[in-house]
């Protein structure tokens, strides 16, 4: 079982005839549930070799707590200290960053796994240590600008990085701390203007896998977000009123809400539904078997976006922004359109005009369905802006920036500068 406590999903487990608890660092329900499932598997089977960091993490936890003996595979060693710096590869450094005891009782050790999970993406197990100096680190930051991190992830990545040769620091197998000698980007850097043409998009989603295709054509038609729609079941689906139900739990408000489903999407749920009845059952599968992650989306959106040429490239979260584009150009109510999309309302809206879910709680099924086919998807050429803030005599002037390598597609011609 798992539910949402504040801001965390909590497991509930019954392991070894025992029922037992534990918080997860997960983003969503199913992320929690996968984690779940991989630590019933590991004590079924008696061996916890498969986990990754977060699942072990989690695993090990509930076991301390329990006073139980640990599973083989559980408790990870880490790399003994003398080890010299040319032999020390990214994954063992990693582990003994984990593993330090400052660190384990640290509450923002979650975040850091997260973003060493991202650090291991790019750079990969096996690279040395001694090869990640401030080049390479700030090769990283730029490879995941251009995946559309924001700012402020890029520094939580940048900080356990930092973290992590800290540690090493400590251990006396490095003397310096690369991490430290790089800025981290401000939140204003890489500011985004996107918009992706209807023709535009349908090539990007001819180059997907087939099982991403229908994925994001629902995030394109709905504005959903990536983890409402991966968490979707088939239950959430009232075909006869064409509404997506999703409770309070699957939303990243924390609020139920309604999503009306146009003509198009149709054809696209039912062909991803199947025959398939449980209502528990997840609405999208990989090839019908396991449903896919947000990282999962992520790869293949990247490669497809590069083959038809869009460097720098819109990303899958960039989707929600064009349908908050169409919807505004279709002439959405506002209070309709932000409720359907999940957002609060605006700090400086009158008080009179209520709060953003008061029209949209009152609207029927029907007027919902209504709107939703009065929308139209295509609102204009592709153009993609990245905006990047500009030093002068090495301070950032305030209230002065300027695009740098701001680039702009317009259809399928080729990019003007």
């Amino acid at each position: 079982m798992v539910r949402r406590r504040g801001k965390k999903w909590h497991l509930k487990l019954s392991l070894y005839d025992v029922e037992v608890g534990a918080p997860t660092p997960a983003r969503t329900k199913k992320e929690a549930e996968t984690i779940g499932e991989a630590i019933k598997r590991a004590v079924r089977i008696g061996d916890a070799h498969h986990l990754d960091p977060v699942e072990r993490d989690v695993c090990l936890r509930i076991f301390e707590n329990r006073g139980w003996d640990t599973l083989p595979g559980l408790v990870v060693e880490a790399v003994k200290p003398h080890k010299k710096l040319q032999e020390l590869v990214l994954v063992d450094a990693i582990k003994m960053t984990l593993s330090d005891p400052e660190v384990r009782k640290n509450p923002n050790r979650e975040r850091h796994v997260y973003a060493f999970a991202h650090i291991r993406d790019f750079f990969h197990d096996d690279c040395r240590v001694d090869e990640i100096w401030i080049p390479e680190i700030k090769k990283y930051i730029a490879f995941r600008q251009s995946e559309g991190a924001k700012g402020s992830t890029i520094g939580k990545e940048k900080a356990a990085l930092s973290l992590m040769f800290k540690i090493l620091i400590q251990h006396r197998v490095v003397s310096d701390n690369p991490a430290s000698m790089v800025n981290a980007p401000s939140d204003e850097d890489g500011e985004r203007e996107v918009y992706i043409s209807k023709a535009d998009f349908m090539e990007i989603v001819a180059k997907l896998p087939r099982w991403e295709q229908p994925i994001v054509l629902t995030l394109f038609y709905t504005g959903m977000r990536r983890g409402e729609a991966l968490g979707m079941k088939i239950g959430n689906i009232d075909w006869d009123a064409r509404i997506i139900r999703l409770t309070r739990d699957q939303t990243k408000e924390g609020k139920a809400k309604r999503v009306p489903i146009c003509l198009a999407v149709i054809p696209i749920l039912r062909q991803a539904v199947g025959d398939r009845q449980d209502p528990e059952g997840m609405v999208f599968l990989i090839d019908g078997e396991r449903p896919p992650s947000e990282d999962s989306l992520r790869k293949p959106w990247v490669n497809a976006v590069r083959e038809k040429g869009l460097v720098p490239g819109p990303t899958v979260h960039d989707i929600r922004h064009v349908w908050k584009i169409n919807a505004l150009e279709s002439g959405m109510d506002e209070e309709i359109r932000r409720a359907i999309m999940g957002h609060t309302s605006r700090k400086h809206q009158n008080a009179k005009r209520g709060d953003v879910h008061a029209r949209y709680g009152q609207a029927s099924d029907e007027h919902l369905v209504r709107v939703i086919d009065a929308m139209t998807f295509d609102h204009g050429k592709t153009k993609i802006l990245v905006a990047r803030t500009t030093r002068i005599d090495g301070q950032k002037k305030q209230g002065q920036k300027r695009d740098k390598k701001s680039q702009i597609y317009i259809g399928s011609l080729s990019a003007l500068a």
